[in-house]
């Protein structure tokens, strides 16, 4: 197997971890769990990869999981960080009071992330109402829902781009005479004479259009139109000419509440979540008994961390 290194400040933390570890890394394959990759006595466990999964968002598990290369990406990664671990140990590097301060920053940091999704989990214990919540946003604040008037519309574009404007002027209006005849649907003109690049796709149709949303000579002449089946005169645009046939319109409204309740209720839930999280955060900022040394703060200005405690920077230099 080859490996490579991934480089990125989130891998990391994988080496904090593996530096913290007081026992020998082989000492997992002993307490019985599956190995995955063995060198010596460096090894890596199916624990190993489940709890570097769980670093991962839930929703790209499934992915990672049903690709080979995915997986062997994240073993490879284990092992490498786990080697380089090893190495760091056997060269002393670990005895750096800079290092050992970061690694003891990183596992707080670790197990502060951990007491805030227990937080979550126990505020969505109490299962409230979340639909009830994003139901009253909804009626507090009907006029962000509010869906502009929209016409349905479809087009047959002739392009001046290979034959004259005059030409393609000629043309469109030859296919517009054919559209209002209605002797054969309007789909099939679109396929026959659309010169649109998405013509194969929707045979013409646009789907639903608001203002704004299109050149300004299309949108004039769309919104013109009255009633479904009405057929445009032909519209020149920077695109060329356009014949536009109304298929629907539908008036300036409220989007309904089922519509928008998915989204509104996942926002009602973070936030929820997100306050029950920062009340946490303000007791523990505003706890009594707290005391800054102003001083000490105000000369980490002026201060790099060398100048702070240069002898402890020396003594590891040394190889004392």
């Amino acid at each position: 197997m080859r490996y490579f290194l991934l480089g990125s400040r989130f891998l990391e933390l994988t080496l904090f971890l593996g530096l913290l570890a007081v026992a020998a890394p082989g000492a997992a394959a002993n307490s019985g769990e599956k190995v995955l990759i063995q060198q010596g006595e460096i090894t890596v466990t199916q624990a190993d990869f489940d709890a570097e999964l769980a670093e991962i968002p839930a929703q790209h598990h499934a992915g990672i999981l049903a690709s080979g290369k995915r997986i062997h990406q994240l073993l490879d990664k284990l092992f490498v960080y786990r080697v380089l671990a090893q190495e760091t140990r056997e060269l002393g590097l670990d005895k750096d009071p800079l290092l050992r301060q970061q690694i003891a920053l990183a596992v707080e940091e670790k197990l502060g992330k951990a007491r805030l999704k227990h937080l979550r989990e126990q505020a969505l214990a109490a299962s409230p109402d979340f639909e009830a919540l994003a139901r009253e946003r909804y009626q507090a604040n009907q006029e962000q829902y509010q869906l502009p008037e929209q016409v349905k519309v479809s087009h047959i574009l002739i392009k001046a781009e290979e034959r004259s404007e005059e030409e393609a002027r000629q043309l469109a209006e030859k296919v517009r005479k054919l559209a209002l005849a209605e002797e054969k649907p309007f789909a099939e003109l679109a396929v026959e004479y659309s010169e649109d690049p998405s013509v194969e796709r929707n045979q013409g149709d646009l789907g639903f259009i608001a203002r704004g949303k299109t050149v300004k000579p299309f949108e004039e002449a769309a919104f013109a139109l009255k009633q479904p089946g009405n057929i445009s005169p032909v519209v020149k645009s920077r695109f060329g000419f356009h014949i536009i046939r109304l298929e629907e319109r539908q008036p300036a409204q409220v989007q309904p509440f089922d519509q928008v309740k998915e989204k509104l209720v996942q926002e009602a839930k973070e936030t929820y979540l997100n306050k029950v999280v920062q009340t946490h955060l303000n007791q523990i900022r505003n706890a009594e008994g707290i005391q800054m040394n102003r001083e000490a703060l105000q000369n980490l200005k002026q201060e790099s961390p060398g100048q702070r405690n240069p002898e402890a920077r020396s003594a590891v230099n040394s190889g004392d």
